[in-house]
């Protein structure tokens, strides 16, 4: 299973023994072991873990968050301030400093998106003490395609695709994405899977709420996957409509950290937390004080969640009979809409669009096509909001074993 996204620090006790080693063979990297990077300038970078470098660019402000009291902390980072004063008026100083503090802490922690994806597929540490991923027995290369603060070319991800396909990688998951098509990255993606008639490639539909998935889960041949929340309804953020091809949960947080997605964190470092003392609270999306562990929301881990599924499939499979187009149908038919639920604001979405058409544009704040694929004819609700369904692990993995 190929995880391409952004930092993936495999050392974590829940990943560091279901991370694929490199064996010896013709066309090896030079110093690969452990997947590869793609962020790095030149022909890239055998470690796709935090560097010392790279860490010595983010410590500083991490540490500002806990250190800092709040008129220190409001002075440093005036810019920031500033923008936050105008966005909440009547908030105080001790307000504006803890948002703040949240939002230094939420972006350095989101660095280690790919290392979220990751645990939530394959995490499984020895000593039995942290999570369970969906395929706990599932080998993950790491592959990086993002540097620091979400710095990403084209061409890196299109040769990340050609990388995972190369290595024999039975799923590529990508928690990743964007509005419009890359032709290059198009192309790729259609070359390796006309390559690789058993290779599942899976990607998230997009956090835009918006009718029609993002790129590259938009790409026929690609599994599109997009997220519900606890209580089954779409969650607010999911993109849906067409090229939606089933979802899964997503996790919502914004009025508990208990709706989320739980799953490895990255600020376990020691790096981050060298010269002064571990809180003994914890703090924005870390379910402890070092943020081993996190609970998260996006399509960004709905997508995984599938894929993991797709693992457990291809575990009942070892002989791989089974064709991509077998398990991916397999997927759709065993999908259910037991447990969904449309919220009433989706209801009246799907009426009005209904009314305007599929074809029709309705209150999306970009200028676009609704929808990748109009359909001729309208959808059914359920099926406009959670494609065929929610993914269902037991009857995919049990019908896999009865073929």
């Amino acid at each position: 299973m190929a995880v391409i996204d952004s930092l993936i620090q495999w050392d974590h006790p829940d990943l560091v023994k279901k991370t694929y080693k490199s064996g010896d063979r013709s066309d090896k990297l030079p110093g690969e072991e452990y997947g590869w990077d793609f962020s790095s300038p030149g022909e890239g970078d055998a470690d796709t873990r935090l560097s010392s470098q790279e860490m010595s660019q983010i410590q500083a402000e991490f540490q500002d968050t806990f250190k800092l009291p709040s008129d220190q902390l409001l002075k440093k980072y005036q810019q920031l301030s500033g923008i936050l004063k105008q966005r909440y008026p009547k908030a105080s100083d001790s307000e504006i400093a803890h948002r703040i503090r949240n939002l230094i802490r939420a972006e350095i922690g989101s660095e280690f998106h790919g290392t979220w994806a990751a645990g939530v597929i394959a995490a499984n540490s020895e000593d039995k003490a942290g999570i369970l991923g969906v395929a706990p027995h599932t080998q993950i290369l790491p592959i990086r395609v993002f540097g620091l603060r979400g710095a990403i070319n084209m061409a890196s991800l299109s040769e990340a695709i050609g990388y995972a396909a190369s290595r024999n990688v039975d799923v590529i998951n990508m928690s990743l994405g964007g509005l419009l098509p890359d032709e290059g990255l198009t192309e790729q993606i259609f070359d390796v899977l006309d390559a690789h008639r058993h290779l599942v490639i899976v990607a998230s539909a997009g956090n835009e709420n918006l009718d029609g998935v993002g790129f590259p889960a938009g790409i026929p041949g690609v599994v599109s996957v997009g997220a519900t929340n606890m209580t089954g309804n779409r969650t607010f953020y999911s993109s849906y409509g067409g090229g939606l091809d089933l979802v899964a949960p997503g996790g919502e947080i914004q009025n508990s950290l208990s709706g989320g997605i739980l799953t490895t964190g990255g600020t376990w470092l020691d790096g981050f937390w060298q010269g002064m003392s571990v809180p003994d609270y914890t703090w924005g999306l870390a379910l402890d004080p070092l943020g081993k562990y996190v609970q998260v929301q996006g399509t960004s881990f709905s997508a995984p969640i599938v894929s993991g599924v797709v693992a457990l499939m291809k575990g009942e499979d070892p002989k791989r009979r089974l064709s991509r187009d077998e398990i991916v149908s397999i997927l759709n038919q065993t999908a259910t809409y037991d447990g969904l639920n449309l919220s009433k604001a989706d209801a009246n979405r799907y009426r009005l669009q209904k009314e305007v058409g599929f074809g029709t544009v309705v209150d999306a704040p970009v200028s676009r096509p609704s929808g990748i694929f109009p359909k001729a004819k309208p959808v059914s609700a359920q099926e406009y909001f959670f494609g065929r369904g929610l993914v269902n692990a037991d009857a995919a993995v049990q019908a896999v074993k009865q073929r």
